[in-house]
């Protein structure tokens, strides 16, 4: 069983920085990090390399929107690329460009 597990909040001058933990039958297998401030963005997101391409960076990018109503993720590698735009669609908000890494921006 796979648990989201919130584990830090702190203030920026900007935004709330809050941590994030996926755990598997009480394992950390993942690690994310979400930008709040009039949107979600999701600065970072790692699975453990030994659990990659099963499906749990999908869940926990689907759960981290569940919680913030929509969260915006900005690739910076082709692999990441692929999956936000097969789970989410293209990103318009006005900090586009403010968050493009060079593969655009996408909204799960």
């Amino acid at each position: 069983m796979t648990e989201l597990i919130k584990v830090a909040t702190s203030e920026e001058e900007s935004y709330i920085d809050e941590q994030y933990e996926l755990r598997l039958d009480g394992e950390t297998i993942g690690w994310a990090s979400v930008m709040v401030s009039d949107t979600a963005y999701v600065e970072r997101i790692d699975i453990d390399e030994n659990y990659r391409n099963r499906g749990f960076g999908t869940k926990m990018l689907k759960d981290l929107s569940s919680m913030y109503g929509s969260v915006a993720v900005a690739p910076d590698n082709e692999d990441a690329r692929r999956l936000y735009e097969r789970i989410g669609e293209e990103y318009e908000g006005d900090d586009y460009e403010y968050i493009d890494q060079g593969f655009g921006v996408y909204e799960i």
